[in-house]
């Protein structure tokens, strides 16, 4: 399997800490993986709570390779959850009282993806000239828009976006979504918080992505760029996995 990988992470124009945090785990067999996390809480405690969920997660995909993806995926997420979520309670643990993250993990191999997500943070596959988000946000306004509430422009602006429904760490037990799609070389796996999505959507996305010439780290660059021009009010990370043929160079730029 062939696969370049490339990731970019940036405080953004208005916050003064970035709490999101990502891995990429290029070495597990047999099936790979990306984590990203955007945390949540005052001053340190969303930095906190994203990295030690991006840590818990890596150690379980390690103690659990070769076992079935979504078995993997649920223990690895609820591990972190707990994990969050004594720490946050520790009365020892000064500041770090309510945090939380939200998490998506991504495995694969050759044939087939597995998404296993918490909050707002998305998976999407792009594959020729279509993108699909593979994850659905736990969120207020996505709630909204599915009632039929609010339309999809609305959801960018309105003030309660970054109300969560579902989030890492909150509570003693979480549920996790799983999502599991085929994909082939030619296609890219990209991970993003929404520092990205809020600002770009999904058809720029797809046309960034899709610019011939251009290599992976310069595609993700430009995704920033344009967050960053339109203001960048929140961390902004994204990480990408692309698919190659066989013999096709990972740098095309």
């Amino acid at each position: 399997m062939h696969v370049d990988v490339a990731a970019r992470s940036h405080v953004g124009l208005v916050r003064s800490i970035n709490q999101d945090g990502y891995a990429v785990h290029m070495d597990l067999e047999p099936l790979k993986a990306a984590v990203l996390a955007d945390g949540m809480g005052g001053h340190r405690a969303g930095e906190v709570a994203s990295q030690l969920a991006i840590d818990v997660i890596g150690g379980e995909l390690r103690a659990a390779a070769g076992c079935p993806a979504e078995e993997t995926l649920l223990q690895a997420i609820q591990e972190a959850n707990r994990v969050v979520y004594e720490r946050s309670h520790d009365p020892n643990a000064e500041g770090l009282s309510g945090m939380g993250t939200t998490v998506v993990v991504t495995l694969f191999d050759e044939r087939e993806v597995w998404v296993g997500h918490i909050g707002d943070s998305r998976a999407y596959l792009i594959h020729h000239a279509a993108i699909r988000q593979l994850t659905d946000d736990h969120s207020l306004v996505n709630e909204l828009r599915k009632s039929g509430e609010l339309s999809e422009e609305e959801t960018r602006v309105h003030p309660g976006r970054n109300v969560l429904t579902r989030a890492l760490g909150m509570e003693p037990r979480v549920e996790v979504d799983i999502a599991r799609v085929p994909w082939s070389a030619g296609a890219i796996l990209l991970l993003c918080s929404d520092g990205l999505s809020n600002m770009v959507n999904e058809q720029e996305i797809l046309r960034t992505m899709r610019t011939a010439g251009t290599s992976l780290e310069g595609r993700l660059d430009a995704l920033v760029d344009t967050a960053l021009d339109r203001g960048g009010p929140d961390n902004i990370t994204v990480v990408a996995v692309e698919y190659l043929s066989p013999g096709e160079r990972g740098d095309r730029g």
